[in-house]
């Protein structure tokens, strides 16, 4: 079936994380990037069963400032700590927030994969509450820098382009990407 996907990137996003158990490497220091996402989200409903809205859109790009998910983006993205919760350390971190040294934001799972499914759950939640529960995203590419990057993905299919920072001329499909070392 035809499918309309749309597509939405949030940037500019300063953190600092820490891979605790990343032992063999120099990630389980405090390092920082400078996240990306792109979320792909598209209508539930196929083509020919009104897949766009009224005004021929999946969605209106400015429902995230209105429906609170680049609010939620900002308090976790932006200028956060991201500190898993079994961190040996978890009790400094949490001191360091207390005492206005650091926003750290606990999650159960660090790494852009897991950075990815978060945003895509959350993101799901909402929109199947909002929108008339029509629109739904397909997929989040979480971008540690441009030259790494983590997907998740439904159904185990993804056949759109890719989309690398910094080189928006250059679209190769998934299965030409080329993983890359590093964290």
């Amino acid at each position: 079936m035809a499918r309309y996907i749309s597509t939405k990137l949030f940037e500019n996003y300063s953190v600092a994380i820490r891979q605790w158990k990343a032992q063999h490497s120099h990630c389980q220091l405090l390092h920082g990037y400078a996240l990306e996402f792109k979320v792909w989200f598209e209508s539930i409903d196929g083509v020919d069963e009104g897949q766009l809205d009224e005004m021929n859109w999946i969605v209106d790009y400015g429902i995230f400032s209105r429906n609170g998910l680049k609010e939620w983006m900002n308090s976790m993205f932006d200028h956060t700590m991201i500190i898993e919760k079994d961190d040996p350390y978890y009790d400094i971190f949490e001191q360091m927030g207390q005492m206005g040294l650091a926003k750290p934001v606990f999650v159960d799972r660090i790494g852009a994969e897991s950075m990815a499914k978060l945003v895509f759950d959350k993101f799901n939640d909402v929109f199947s509450k909002t929108e008339g529960g029509r629109v739904k995203v397909v997929a989040v590419e979480c971008f540690e820098n441009n030259k790494n990057s983590s997907l998740y993905y439904e159904d185990g299919k993804v056949n759109f382009p890719i989309y690398y920072p910094g080189n928006t001329a250059s679209i190769e499909l998934l299965s030409n990407r080329i993983p890359e070392d590093g964290c």
